[in-house]
C-alpha cells in the first residue's frame, strides 16, 4: 500500500509546487531555482514509486526508502503552506501600495525569503541523502523508472469513471433473503407470544446479517407494529454506558437543545450516570411495545448487562440480535432457535454477482458467461465477496482478457472463515486509482459501524490535500466523484441519498473492509488509531492519529510532526496542554468533545491548519488568534455557546465552509471578497437567552446593513443556510438572491417580511434545493415556488398557515421530492393535471387538518414512494380505502409513527 499512498502524496506536492512557482513568483525571488530543483527531484522519485510495492515486502531497504520520501514530501508541503502564509501576510502589510511594491522586496520579505531558502537547503540535503543512499544500496537498480501519472491521466481516470453509469443497488436489494425475512417477521410480529423475546441472526462475517436485520427493521409492518425503536451497533470494543445512552436516545427521540415529551435533551443525557440511565430507560419502556436491534454482538457479557434495562411489559416487545457466535445467541434466548444464515447457492450467487457487475438491462456477453459463473462460485456464497468482486468488474472493459486477468490475479483457494472475502477485498483495493487509495483508507478512521456524513468526509479529504483543484469543477465535486467510485465498487455502503441531487449523504463501511484498511494504514504510517489508555513510549510514526474517548498526552507529546488529529467521544481535561507544540496540524476535529470550553490562543500558531471542527462542544469563545490561520478552509462551530467572532476571521482568503451562529455573525459581519466560499451556514436557537438578546438588539442595525453587500461578493457560494428566531429574515436575502448565480441549496428558518414570499425573479436562478421552516406565510407559496425551473427538492415545514394550497399544470417541472410537514392549518391541497411531472417521493408529516389526498395525485404517475408520518388515523385509513384509486400506481406506501420534525 505504501507506494500508492506516497506516490499520491508526492504527485500532489509536485502539483502544488508548480502552482506555487506561478502564483508566488515574486515572493520566491531568489529561491525560485531551489524550488524548481526540489520539484524536479520529487518528480523523478515519483516515477520509481510505481514499481516499489512489489519490492518493498521482500526488501526492507525499499520500505525505508519509501518512508523517507513520504517525510520529505510532507516537509515540502509545510514549506508551500508557509510561503502562502508569508506571502498573504506581506500583501496585507502593503495594503493599497501592494501593486506598487510587488517587485520591490521589503526588509521583512527578505527575511522571510531567507528563512524559506534555509529550509529548502535542508530539504535539498535530505533529498540528496535519499538519492545517494538509494544508489549506494542498489535500490534504484532494483526499481524501474516508470512514467508518473500526470494531471491529464487523472482527468482521463475521472472521464473513464463517468463513462460507466451508476447501476449499483442499495445494500438492502440483495438476493436470497426473502425467506429469511419472512421467518424473522413471523417471530417479531407474533401476537400470540406477548412476552419479551430475543430473535437472533447468526452467521460469519460477510454473510449479510446486518443487511438482513436492516431490511426487517425498515419493513412497513414492523414500523406500524411497534411504538418505538432503537438500533445500536455493539462491536468488540463496547462501553455499556454508551450502549445504554444510545438506546435511550433512539427510543425517546432525543434531540440536541430540544426537549421531548420526556422533558430531557441530549445534553441532559450526556450528564447522566449509568444508574440514572438505567432507571429512566426502564420507566420509559415499561408500557411501550418496543423493538431494539443489537447489531454485531460478540460476547455474552454484553447481553447480560443490557437485558436488565429492557423490561418485559407482556405486550410483544422484541430484541433483534446479530452475532457471529452461536453461543451468544443461544444464551440470549434459549427458547427460540437462532436464525442461522446460509451461504448463497450457485444460482443466487450468480444473480447477485450479475446485478453488481452489469447494468440492469445489459446482456452478459457470450464470451463472459462461463467465466462469470466461475467467478461467482469462487466467492463461496458470501454476499460481501460477490458484491465487491462484481463492483470491481463493473469498472472494467467487457472483454474476456480483462476479466480473465482479474480471475488469475488472486489466490482463490478457500481456507474457510471468509478468506475468499479477504482476498477479494485486497484485489479491489489494489485496483483503485492511486489518488483514491488514501481517500478510502481515511474512511477507516471513523469508529466501527458509525454512519459517516459525506459532506464532512469531503471537507476532510480536501483539507488533507487528497483532492486537487481542477478548472472544470470544484474540489467538492471532484471529491464526490471519487466517493461515487467507491460506492460503485461496493467498497462502501450508502446509508442515505439527498432528494435534490440523488447524491450520497451518508455512508458506512463494512467492518471487514475497515479492518483490512486499518491494518495497511497503520503499517504504512498513514493512520494510527489508539484509545486513551494505550501505552506508547516512543510516539508514533504516522502523521495522522485518531483518539477514542481520551487523548493520550504521551502520544501527542512525542509526535510533534502530527498533521491530523481526529477525536471521537473525547473527554478533554487540558486542551491547552495537548495542543501545545502541534504547529504542523492541517486537520483538528474535536466534534462532540466534552469539557471543551475554551481554546488556547496558541492555536494561532497552527498556520498550516485547514480544518477546525468544534461542533457540538461546550466551547464559549474563540481566541482572536484564529484570524492568523490564513490557510483555514473549514470552521465548524455548530451547536456551541460561542457568541463572538474575531473580525479578522473574515480576512482569511482560503475559507470554503463556514458554519457559525447568528450572534457570531452579528459580532463580525462578512467583509471582503470570498471567491472560494462554497457553503455558509448561520444558525440561531431559542435556547440561548443571552445570544437572543444580543442578536435582537443588533439585528436590524448591523446585520441588514452589511448582509446584502456580502452576498454580492460571494458569487461562488453553492449552499446557504440561515436560521433566525423572534425576528424576520432580512429583506437582503431575497433582494440579492438573484445575484447568487451558482447557489444550489437554500435553507431558511424564520418568517418573511409581510408573511409572503418575494417575487420569483428574486430567487437564485439555479436553485435545486429549497427548505423553508417556520416561515408562517399567509399566502399560498406554491404559485411562486412552482416557477423555479431547476428545483428538485422542496420542504415546507411550518412554512404556511393557510387552509388551502394549489399546484397548477406545468408547475414544478423538475421537482422530484416534496415534503409537507407541520402545516397545521392546511385542509385542502389541489394538484392540477400536468403538475409535478417528475415527482418521485412525496411525504406528509404532522399535517393534522388535511382531509384527503389531492384528486390530481392519480395523474402524477412518476411517484415511487408515498410516506405518511404521524398523520391522523382517519387520513391513513382513507388512503387505504376510499383514496386508494389515487395511489394505486405508487409501489411503496409507508405509514409510520415518528417524532415530530424540529421547528420553533
Amino acid at each position: 500500500m505504501a507506494d500508492s499512498i506516497v506516490s499520491s502524496i508526492v504527485s500532489d506536492v509536485v502539483s502544488q509546487l508548480a502552482k506555487l512557482l506561478i502564483e508566488e513568483a515574486a515572493f520566491l525571488h531568489g529561491v525560485k531555482g531551489q524550488v524548481e530543483w526540489v520539484k524536479t527531484e520529487l518528480k523523478r522519485m515519483e516515477g520509481f514509486l510505481e514499481d516499489a510495492e512489489s519490492k518493498r515486502r521482500a526488501d526492507r531497504r525499499v520500505e525505508n526508502w519509501i518512508r523517507e520520501i513520504r517525510d520529505v514530501a510532507y516537509e515540502v508541503e509545510d514549506i508551500i503552506d508557509t510561503v502562502n502564509f508569508m506571502a498573504e501576510q506581506q500583501r496585507r502589510r502593503r495594503g493599497f501600495m501592494g501593486s506598487f511594491s510587488r517587485y520591490c522586496p521589503q526588509p521583512c520579505g527578505l527575511i522571510s525569503q531567507h528563512k524559506i531558502g534555509s529550509k529548502i537547503d535542508e530539504i535539498k540535503e535530505k533529498i540528496c541523502g535519499i538519492s545517494e543512499g538509494a544508489e549506494r544500496y542498489g535500490i534504484n537498480a532494483s526499481l524501474g523508472e516508470s512514467k508518473a501519472e500526470k494531471s491529464s491521466d487523472r482527468d482521463d481516470t475521472l472521464q473513464a469513471m463517468r463513462r460507466f453509469p451508476p447501476h449499483f443497488f442499495d445494500e438492502t436489494d440483495v438476493i436470497g433473503f426473502e425467506d429469511d425475512k419472512k421467518q424473522l417477521l413471523k417471530h417479531l410480529l407474533d401476537s400470540d407470544n406477548r412476552i419479551l423475546c430475543v430473535i437472533s441472526i447468526v452467521g460469519m462475517g460477510g454473510l449479510g446479517k446486518t443487511t438482513l436485520a436492516r431490511k426487517v427493521h425498515n419493513d412497513p409492518a414492523i414500523r406500524e407494529h411497534f411504538d418505538t425503536f432503537a438500533w445500536v451497533s455493539v462491536s468488540q470494543n463496547y462501553r455499556v454506558i454508551e450502549l445504554l445512552k444510545e438506546i435511550m436516545k433512539k427510543v425517546m427521540g432525543l434531540k440536541r437543545k430540544r426537549e421531548t415529551t420526556t422533558g430531557i435533551t441530549l445534553e441532559d443525557l450526556e450528564q447522566m450516570g449509568e444508574e440514572e440511565v438505567r432507571e429512566r430507560l426502564v420507566d420509559f419502556l415499561r408500557d411501550k411495545r418496543y423493538l431494539v436491534v443489537m447489531d454485531d454482538v460478540w460476547t455474552v457479557d454484553v447481553w447480560r448487562q443490557v437485558e436488565q434495562v429492557l423490561p418485559n411489559g407482556n405486550n410483544g416487545s422484541r430484541i433483534l440480535l446479530t452475532t457471529r457466535k452461536i453461543e451468544v445467541a443461544r444464551h440470549a434466548e434459549p427458547r427460540i432457535p437462532p436464525h442461522e444464515l446460509q451461504h448463497l447457492n450457485d444460482t443466487e450467487s450468480l444473480e447477485l454477482f450479475r446485478r453488481k457487475a452489469f447494468p440492469p438491462n445489459e446482456d452478459v456477453p457470450t464470451e463472459l458467461r462461463e467465466l462469470i459463473q466461475q467467478l461467482a462460485r469462487r466467492c463461496g456464497g458470501l454476499p460481501l465477496a460477490l458484491v465487491v468482486l462484481g463492483g470491481l468488474l463493473s469498472r472494467k472493459d467487457r472483454s474476456y482478457d480483462t476479466w480473465s486477468k482479474v480471475a488469475q490475479s488472486t489466490n482463490w483457494q478457500s481456507h474457510g472463515e471468509g478468506q475468499e472475502c479477504l482476498s477479494i477485498l485486497g484485489l479491489s483495493y489494489n485496483d483503485l486509482p492511486y489518488q483514491l487509495k488514501p481517500c478510502f483508507l481515511y474512511i477507516t478512521a471513523f469508529p466501527e459501524d458509525s454512519i459517516i456524513s459525506v459532506s464532512k468526509l469531503v471537507r476532510l479529504w480536501i483539507a488533507e490535500g487528497f483532492i486537487l483543484e481542477e478548472q472544470r469543477q470544484t474540489m467538492e465535486d471532484t471529491a464526490r466523484d471519487w466517493l461515487d467510485e467507491l460506492v460503485h465498487r461496493c467498497m462502501i455502503q450508502v446509508v442515505e441519498r439527498s432528494g435534490a441531487y440523488g447524491r450520497v449523504k451518508s455512508i458506512r463501511i463494512h467492518d471487514m473492509f475497515r479492518d483490512f484498511g486499518l491494518l495497511g494504514a497503520r503499517k504504512d504510517g498513514f493512520l494510527h488509531i489508539c484509545s486513551g489508555d494505550m501505552a506508547v513510549s516512543d510516539g508514533i510514526s504516522s502523521h495522522r492519529v485518531v483518539f477514542h474517548n481520551r487523548i493520550n498526552d504521551r502520544v501527542v507529546d512525542s509526535s510533534p510532526h502530527l498533521r491530523t488529529l481526529l477525536g471521537f467521544n473525547l473527554i478533554l481535561t487540558n486542551v491547552g496542554r495537548f495542543l501545545s507544540g502541534l504547529n504542523s496540524l492541517r486537520v483538528l476535529d474535536l466534534e462532540g468533545a466534552t469539557d471543551l470550553e475554551e481554546l488556547p490562543k496558541q492555536i494561532g500558531n497552527m498556520i498550516h491548519l485547514r480544518y477546525l471542527g468544534l461542533r457540538n462542544t461546550d466551547l464559549k469563545r474563540l481566541p482572536s488568534s484564529i484570524g492568523r490561520l490564513l490557510n483555514l478552509q473549514t470552521l465548524d462551530v455548530r451547536d456551541t455557546q460561542i457568541l463572538w467572532l474575531p473580525k479578522s476571521f473574515w480576512k482569511i482568503p482560503t475559507l470554503r465552509h463556514v458554519y457559525i451562529n447568528m450572534p457570531m455573525f452579528v459580532s463580525a459581519p462578512i467583509s471582503g471578497d470570498h471567491k472560494n466560499l462554497q457553503a455558509l451556514r448561520i444558525a440561531c436557537t431559542k435556547y440561548w437567552v443571552v445570544a437572543l438578546a444580543f442578536t435582537e438588539m443588533a439585528y436590524e442595525r448591523k446585520f441588514s446593513e452589511s448582509f446584502g453587500k456580502s452576498l454580492d461578493k460571494m458569487d461562488s457560494l453553492l449552499s446557504f443556510s440561515m436560521s433566525v428566531f423572534k425576528t424576520e429574515l432580512p429583506t437582503d436575502i431575497s433582494a440579492h438572491g438573484r445575484h447568487l448565480q451558482k447557489l444550489r441549496s437554500l435553507y431558511l428558518r424564520g418568517s418573511f417580511q409581510q408573511q409572503q414570499l418575494p417575487d420569483i425573479t428574486q430567487f437564485p436562478p439555479n436553485l435545486t434545493k429549497l427548505i423553508l421552516i417556520s416561515s408562517h406565510l399567509e399566502q399560498d407559496p406554491m404559485p411562486v415556488l412552482e416557477k423555479l425551473p431547476n428545483l428538485r427538492l422542496l420542504e415546507l415545514c411550518g412554512a404556511y398557515d393557510g387552509k388551502s394550497m394549489s399546484c397548477s399544470a406545468g408547475g414544478f417541472p423538475r421537482l422530484q421530492h416534496l415534503i409537507l410537514a407541520c402545516l397545521n392549518d392546511l385542509e385542502e391541497w389541489r394538484v392540477e393535471v400536468g403538475a409535478m411531472p417528475r415527482l418521485t417521493h412525496l411525504t406528509f408529516h404532522w399535517c393534522g387538518m388535511l382531509k384527503m389526498l389531492p384528486e390530481g395525485l392519480q395523474h402524477v404517475t412518476t411517484v415511487r414512494e408515498l410516506k405518511l408520518i404521524d398523520m391522523p388515523r382517519e387520513f391513513s385509513d382513507k388512503v387505504r380505502s376510499d383514496d386508494g384509486y389515487k395511489v394505486r400506481h405508487i409501489p411503496s406506501i409507508i405509514i409510520k409513527k415518528e417524532f415530530p420534525p424540529e421547528i420553533f
